[in-house]
């Protein structure tokens, strides 16, 4: 009778569920929890990984959340949990990757296996078998399924173990083959095929003793089986005293009896009677040890329940001791309260008020930034090229118009703004313009190299208005060569820069006489910066510094610049 072989498929499982290879994971989370669980910090992992769930709601995350959640399940010997968190993570198994599939497919089998539950252990193998890319991964899932389809009596056994042992050789994990080879001996044991049962054990000892491993009791105990039914009795005694010296107490039972059979079958009663009063005194020392386990059990929970009560009453004792001091506390708190409440009410209605005139003020800034003038005139713009049937540019300039649209939506309700996004929400902006304000108008936007545009953020909503002006107000009323500049430097204060807008129109006294004709810009575009600066200096302790002046000493048109100082925080 062949010794079983459980242990081994579980610890196999377990390496094959954890797949803690590093390259597969991209992000840094993830190789946080990976690291976490190869130093067996399975709480702390835990902790992680349930994090990660509350704080973002995406479906790919989802996924691989709740298959690390069934991984450290299992690991901590959770089945039934980590059977409901496989069965989470294959609910969005189309987010995962082909790896985590493997993962997934493999760690239901291991808990199907372990359940005895063999038809659904294989039935996940195989499939986990199907998005297996690499020959180790193959390897891993092959040698779960032999063992599986051996316990379910499959006919596939053999070829299954077959393949795995091509593998082995071929990554060439000698330590893996030795294993395989214990298992096709323990399979032709159950077929009774006594003499491939002999062969697959004396590999697994050759392999194993040319690795120099450990000695395997479970091989030699299968090898001396094969020998003592296959008529070699001596041979198969001489290998149950050999696996004898390093068994356990479990494994000594088994080996003891198996001893007793043999000699019997070698016709040698006296020896035969020797063994069985070994096994008989090996049982009995066994199950002694599970008696004094069992009472060890009792005593440790007596001695629990027993501290428990004496925490319970000391924790009465103080509850007590704590309440009555409470009530002295509470008596000196009341007029506090009273006086805290009254204060509390005072903040909160000052804070919703401030919110209030933030959220409108920030709603007539975004009706500024998206005015009926703008819409009209991009529309009639797109209207008049496809009139001209200038259909790609027509589409052109849609996509622009989409995307400027999108941006200022996407931030309206943002108190910041990369630098790379508001140069890209003012690029579309400005490219709007070309066509629609006269076919050589021309703009640049410059950003200085010592600028991080993707690491620093400026208030958001605040330029836009001053380049429209500078379109509308500036560049527009000059015949030929209109042009706008926005440039953003570096200033000698730090955590400041300075944007500068260039058109070269009017000038300032000509443009304040074109503004008195649009009230629109003179109300909602003055007044409305005007708050929107005091809003972000009173909320945000952020002040702006703003200089408006000639861009040149041109008479007729001299253009205007407006110059401001923004502070910025890094991302």
């Amino acid at each position: 009778m062949q010794l079983s072989l459980r242990t081994i498929l579980v610890l196999l499982g377990i390496l094959f569920s954890l797949n803690l290879s590093s390259q597969s994971q991209k992000s840094f989370e993830f190789q946080t929890i990976d690291s976490l669980l190869q130093e067996q910090n399975y709480a702390l992992a835990k902790t992680k990984v349930s994090k990660l769930l509350t704080t973002q709601n995406d479906d790919s995350l989802s996924a691989k959340v709740h298959l690390y959640l069934g991984k450290i399940e299992l690991l901590t010997g959770n089945i039934d949990t980590a059977l409901a968190e496989y069965f989470k993570a294959k609910a969005h198994q189309n987010y995962l990757s082909l790896q985590d599939k493997v993962n997934l497919f493999s760690g239901v089998g291991v808990i199907y296996s372990k359940s005895q539950n063999f038809e659904d252990a294989i039935i996940n193998f195989e499939e986990a078998l199907n998005y297996a890319e690499t020959d180790l991964d193959r390897l891993k899932i092959l040698v779960n399924l032999g063992s599986v389809s051996m316990e379910a009596d499959k006919e596939q056994v053999s070829k299954i173990y077959n393949e795995a042992l091509a593998i082995t050789r071929k990554l060439e994990e000698y330590g893996v083959e030795a294993i395989v080879y214990t298992n096709l001996s323990n399979y032709y044991l159950k077929e009774r095929n006594w003499k491939k049962a002999e062969e697959s054990a004396k590999k697994s000892l050759h392999l194993r003793d040319s690795l120099k491993m450990p000695v395997s009791v479970i091989t030699l105990n299968n090898l001396g089986y094969a020998q003592v039914n296959s008529g070699n009795i001596e041979d198969g005694i001489k290998n149950y005293n050999k696996a004898l010296k390093d068994a356990n107490l479990q494994e000594k039972i088994q080996l003891l009896y198996n001893l007793t059979s043999a000699n019997i079958a070698a016709g040698d009663y006296q020896t035969a009677l020797r063994y069985y009063d070994q096994y008989d005194s090996v049982k009995d020392i066994a199950a002694s040890k599970n008696y004094e386990q069992k009472i060890a059990d009792i005593r440790t929970a007596y001695e629990t329940v027993e501290k428990e009560k004496k925490i319970a009453l000391l924790e009465a004792e103080n509850k007590i001791r704590k309440r009555e001091l409470i009530w002295i506390i509470i008596t000196g708190l009341v007029l506090l309260l009273v006086l805290g409440i009254g204060g509390y009410f005072r903040m909160k209605h000052i804070k919703i008020r401030q919110r209030l005139e933030q959220s409108h003020l920030r709603s007539k800034f975004l009706r500024l930034q998206l005015n009926p003038h703008f819409l009209f005139n991009a529309l009639q713009q797109v209207q008049f090229y496809i009139y001209k049937n200038e259909r790609e540019t027509s589409m052109h300039y849609l996509d622009n118009f989409g995307k400027l649209i999108r941006s200022v939506l996407e931030h309206s309700d943002s108190d910041f703004i990369k630098v790379s996004e508001e140069i890209a929400m003012l690029h579309n902006y400005l490219s709007l313009q070309e066509n629609a304000i006269a076919t050589d108008f021309s703009f640049l936007i410059k950003c200085d190299a010592a600028i991080s545009a993707e690491e620093i953020r400026i208030p958001a909503m605040l330029l836009q208005p001053f380049v429209e002006n500078a379109v509308i107000h500036g560049a527009k009323g000059r015949p030929n060569n209109p042009k706008v500049e926005v440039l953003f430097k570096t200033t000698e204060a730090k955590h400041k820069i300075s944007v500068e807008i260039i058109d070269n129109g009017l000038g300032i006294q000509q443009k304040q006489r074109n503004i008195q004709h649009d009230k629109l810009h003179r109300s909602m575009g003055q007044d409305i910066l005007k708050k929107r600066m005091q809003e972000l200096n009173t909320i945000n302790q952020i002040k702006i510094d703003l200089e408006i002046s000639n861009a040149t000493k041109d008479e007729k048109y001299p253009g205007t610049r407006v110059k401001l100082i923004i502070p910025f925080i890094d991302v």
